[in-house]
């Protein structure tokens, strides 16, 4: 059967996300730290990695890699700094881009700034299910990705967007970008699925902001088609 484990990471370069990761420059420092995260995950021993790029964008993707197997140096994105330099120490020739984006008339921040304005107390609730951002200097990147792959951070996050449904209940508002959410969500799975047709024993990591973790996840358990591996059992204490 083949396996997927899912990997919640950090943005390490801002993103068009409610939270940005605002320590970018401090990402470089911690190479060695990286390094130790990247030798725990090899000994799942993926055949594939998959990550958090637009399927539409394979081809450049494809580019960036081989220019890093060439010697150019990694970005400052977990991308590069945690799947290209992961595939390159098991000698695999390409990355897999699986996300998935489309146009929607009603966003996250639309969302979230009804819930503030007119639900005050609702989205004060919703909030404190979010996971602080990595402090690095608090924590180190081992410390960050174990922190939001534990099972509490996971369950917080899956019922924080599920509550979206609440927000503006009446006309549905916080549905409209929920199904959004949730399409996206379920076309990324489509993608690793369609990565794994017609194989076997194949080891998919796939490495993706961790408020995906959760609902991808369920989809992996809920189709039965694959044995969902967790990466908690590969990160060391």
């Amino acid at each position: 059967m083949n396996q997927i484990m899912v990997v919640a990471v950090f943005h390490m370069k801002n993103k068009n996300d409610l939270n940005n990761f605002q320590q970018t420059d401090l990402i470089a420092s911690r190479e060695q730290e990286i390094i130790q995260l990247t030798d725990a995950l090899a000994k799942f021993q993926p055949t594939r990695i998959a990550v958090e790029v637009e399927k539409t964008a394979q081809a450049a993707l494809s580019q960036e890699y081989e220019a890093y197997l060439a010697g150019k140096p990694a970005e400052i994105d977990e991308v590069s700094q945690l799947a290209f330099r992961l595939a390159k120490s098991l000698g695999l020739s390409q990355i897999d881009a699986v996300n998935w984006m489309a146009s929607t008339n009603v966003g996250c921040g639309n969302v979230v700034n009804y819930a503030m304005q007119y639900q005050p107390d609702l989205w004060a609730e919703l909030d404190k299910l979010t996971p602080e951002m990595p402090n690095l200097e608090q924590e180190s990147v081992l410390s960050a990705i174990r922190r939001l792959n534990n099972a509490q951070s996971t369950e917080d996050l899956m019922a924080h967007y599920m509550n979206y449904a609440r927000i503006g209940a009446e006309n549905y508002y916080g549905n409209q970008w929920l199904l959004w959410w949730y399409q996206r969500n379920m076309n990324i799975f489509t993608n690793l699925a369609a990565l794994l047709e017609h194989h076997d024993n194949e080891r998919l990591m796939l490495l993706i902001g961790a408020s995906h973790k959760g609902i991808i996840e369920q989809f992996i358990q809920n189709s039965r088609a694959y044995q969902l591996v967790d990466v908690n059992d590969y990160l060391p204490s």
